[in-house]
């Protein structure tokens, strides 16, 4: 159980067994499809006799749903491969013998940290898109941004690309679409299987997937996954030209579950000792040749060589990180170069520890750095300029000065080359930057390794949510409706340029409220502020919020903060609230009482909770015994409030 639902009252009486139809509305499947997880049971030959090879009629609405990722640029993250680089894998006899295959199949590329799986991954994307004979898609796990560690995005992100390549492919989620409308991208079983009948019905030849870091990927849905790619090669999906090649660490979860000679055609990278160390030679003759041209020295660095040669600990990114810290050094005399790489650590904890402590301002770059490790997705230059200047005594926008024009190099001055900074996005250099901070079961080295608990920075990410939209501009005029109830788009896109931190306080210090854990009470003072009914202060960032999360939804300004509460599983704040008197069974004209909004959100503990404490349900202006109810006609009034 999570921070959402009512802690202590889990252990309080269980409330009675609502029928399966009435507990699958509570849980918000409206379709009351009892096969709603199985899509094979769905009969797309329907749609293809009434279109031939035409799309589906729902083909924009479709795939607009499916794109709830920015997978190119997630993509583009990974840095360029060096020429020459990473070409081992296409000549090896495993990877042939997976792409020579005339069946579905699963290629598991493992490495240890460091080794360049992603570069290898986004050349792999490349190099197999030159087949003709083949669609290709990709996805990039990442565990630093929310919608790359999830793998429904990963599957949504290759369905997209699919249906893009091959249009009348979209018809095999039409049936998904109209039972279920945008909700069929929340589930991996319905994914997967439309992913399996489109390739296995549509007649275009090889689809190839590639996946980069499934490691990265969450525990819940990663099982789910991974379960589906080790069927691929059983004998009922021998028909389906469906190929995985997915890379990870060589994790025993992964092992386990994927790790079968039977299932999996398996390629170590980290047993490939001699072809990764020639690829690392390759990047370090290439990296002297570019600082050689940085420098203005042609030819004049080749005594580099042997020193990173027998320093490098045969990972990329400890060659990368010492090739930049030569290329940032203010000195480049020989015996300036010379004492970096020869005093460079050989291990990267130790590397990465000595980055750090040159920062001259370590309290300044340890806020820093907890904002990145904390935040659901990387923020801009702009939104951490406000992230790290803003207070909880900070009256206005005014006290925030606009980006100053150096404010990237401050950024890189106090954190180094601990972090990367693409298009105007602050990014951690590497997975293995974010487990060297984050602490972990056994005690760290130094001032930095192991030293940012997640309870903790999720607290201070939630502190600066609360503390920017208590800001004083907030208090009048917020985004405008229109007539029909729906927050504007064009007024919510003005408000974010306006206020630059806006899109991000307002769509996520609720998730670093609920992860401050036992400490999101210390907030509760504050987060009364914003959530005072009916004032604008709450109107504003709930319309943006409301706007991203519930777009075509009707917003109603008859919220308590109780309702809210409700609404986002605040379990702790909902107990105080009730603890402090109140109506409890205020109602929202169109959305009823707390009590409905929590049975809407499928919270078991929550009603539990609200009902234990007499709280009253309301449909259509009818009361109800929520416990009573029976079907979705009871519920039907309900429902409709919420569109």
């Amino acid at each position: 159980m999570d921070d959402r639902q009512a802690g202590k009252h889990s252990e309080r009486l269980p409330l009675p067994q609502l029928s399966t139809t009435a507990n699958s509305y509570i849980r918000g499947d409206r379709s009351g499809n009892k096969d709603s997880n199985n899509i094979n049971s769905f009969n797309t030959n329907n749609y293809y006799s009434h279109g031939g090879t035409s799309s589906s009629p729902n083909y924009a609405k479709n795939l607009q749903c499916l794109y709830i990722s920015d997978y190119g640029s997630h993509r583009s993250r990974v840095r360029e491969p060096v020429e020459g680089t990473c070409t081992w894998v296409t000549e090896h006899q495993k990877y042939k013998e997976w792409l020579g295959k005339e069946t579905s199949g699963l290629l598991w590329l493992s490495a240890d940290p460091g080794y360049g799986k992603s570069v290898m991954a986004s050349f792999l994307v490349t190099h197999l898109a030159i087949r003709r004979d083949a669609i290709v898609c990709f996805f990039f796990f990442k565990d630093d941004f929310e919608e790359q560690r999830i793998a429904t995005f990963a599957l949504c992100a290759i369905l997209h690309q699919l249906f893009m390549q091959r249009k009348p492919l979209c018809v095999h989620a039409e049936e998904a679409f109209e039972a279920k409308g945008k909700r069929f991208t929340e589930e991996v079983d319905t994914l997967w299987n439309i992913l399996v009948e489109a390739v296995a019905g549509g007649g275009c030849g090889d689809v190839i997937c590639v996946v980069d870091a499934l490691n990265e990927c969450e525990e819940v849905t990663q099982a789910r996954f991974i379960r589906h790619l080790a069927s691929l090669s059983k004998p009922q999906n021998s028909h389906i030209r469906l190929k995985f090649l997915v890379t990870s660490r060589p994790y025993h979860n992964i092992e386990r579950d994927l790790g079968s000679p039977a299932t999996t055609i398996r390629l170590k990278g980290e047993g490939e000792v001699k072809a990764i160390t020639a690829d690392v030679t390759r990047v370090i003759e290439e990296g002297i040749k570019s600082l050689e041209s940085y420098w203005g020295r042609p030819g004049g660095l080749g005594y580099l060589r042997d020193l990173l040669l027998t320093s490098a600990d045969r990972t990329f990114i400890w060659v990368s990180l010492v090739l930049e810290i030569l290329r940032d050094s203010h000195d480049d005399s020989r015996e300036e170069f010379t004492n970096i790489v020869s005093t460079a650590p050989h291990g990267l904890a130790e590397l990465y520890t000595k980055i750090l402590d040159r920062s001259v301002h370590p309290h300044k770059a340890r806020r820093i750095l907890e904002i990145v490790v904390a935040a659901a997705r990387p923020l801009t230059l702009r939104e951490m300029n406000v992230a790290f200047k803003i207070r909880r005594d900070s009256s206005g926008v005014k006290d925030l000065r606009e980006l100053p024009a150096g404010f990237e190099r401050t950024v890189k001055n106090l954190c180094g080359n601990f972090v990367r900074i693409i298009d105007s996005k602050i990014f951690q250099v590497h997975q293995t930057a974010r487990e060297f901070l984050i602490k972990g079961p056994s005690p760290g080295q130094g001032n930095w390794q192991y030293t940012l608990c997640q309870k903790d920075s999720n607290f201070s990410l939630a502190d600066i949510c609360i503390s920017y939209l208590s800001l004083e501009e907030f208090g009048n005029d917020p985004p405008a409706i229109n007539t029909y109830g729906r927050v504007q788009k064009k007024a919510v896109e003005n408000y974010d340029q306006k206020y630059v931190f806006l899109d991000y306080a307002a769509r996520h210090w609720a998730d670093h409220f609920r992860d401050s854990q036992d400490r999101q009470m210390e907030l509760f003072e504050f987060i009364r502020l914003i959530c005072e009914a009916g004032s604008e202060r709450f109107l504003t960032w709930l319309r943006v919020y409301w706007f991203n999360s519930r777009p075509a939804g009707r917003f109603l300004a008859d919220w308590t903060h109780l309702m809210i509460a409700s609404w986002l599983g605040q379990g702790a704040v909902v107990e105080r609230l009730l603890e402090d008197g109140g109506d409890i069974n205020a109602r929202s004209q169109r959305y009823g009482t707390a009590l409905n909004i929590a049975a809407f959100r499928g919270n078991e503990d929550m009603t539990r909770m609200l009902l234990q404490s007499n709280a009253k349900a309301y449909i259509n202006g009818k009361e109800y015994n929520i416990l009573q109810v029976k079907g979705p006609l009871d519920l039907g009034g309900l429902m409709d409030s919420w569109q």
